[in-house]
């Protein structure tokens, strides 16, 4: 792993697929509006889907803001697909088989040893010239912000 990406970093460019389509890549789509990253841990976990139904049920505020939300973890795309479809998502999910996004972003669990080495909840927020305009990590990955907090700090740094 290399460094830490921090607010006002240029964000670790990647392309990778989708539960919609093939070679997303990271800087190109913030050219058309910000990208909100949500790492988080597994699909089916019993807190990523509990925090996912909160996102989901804000889905038209990140909306309103103009922030394409995109979550991301490393199960495969059936696995994604059958999770956001269960839960009636209409977010597109990033699959990062291999963890090779995760550990870019530095978005790996590394001390607890449940689950350490497992991909971490943490939120980058990535806007026009890939910059990192918010970021947000969970100490311990069970730990959940408040989805208010997480769009008032999405306001303030869109502004």
């Amino acid at each position: 792993m290399g460094e830490v990406p921090e607010v006002n970093d240029i964000a670790p460019d990647f392309t990778l697929d989708t539960t919609e389509q093939e070679g997303f890549n990271l800087h190109q789509a913030v050219e058309e509006g910000p990208v909100l990253l949500y790492f988080h841990v597994a699909a089916f976990g019993i807190n990523c889907t509990t925090f996912m139904t909160k996102l989901i049920e804000r889905a038209d505020e990140f909306k309103k803001l103009g922030v394409r939300l995109m979550p991301i973890n490393p199960d495969g795309k059936e696995v994604h697909i059958s999770w956001l479809s269960r839960m009636g998502s209409p977010f597109e999910h990033i699959i990062d088989e291999g963890q090779e996004v995760s550990k870019r972003y530095d978005a790996i669990v590394k001390e607890s040893p449940l689950v350490k080495g497992f991909t971490n909840r943490e939120f980058f927020l990535v806007g026009k010239g890939g910059r990192i305009l918010f970021k947000w990590k969970a100490e311990v990955p069970s730990q959940l912000p408040e989805v208010d907090d997480i769009l008032k700090s999405l306001e303030e740094a869109l502004q």
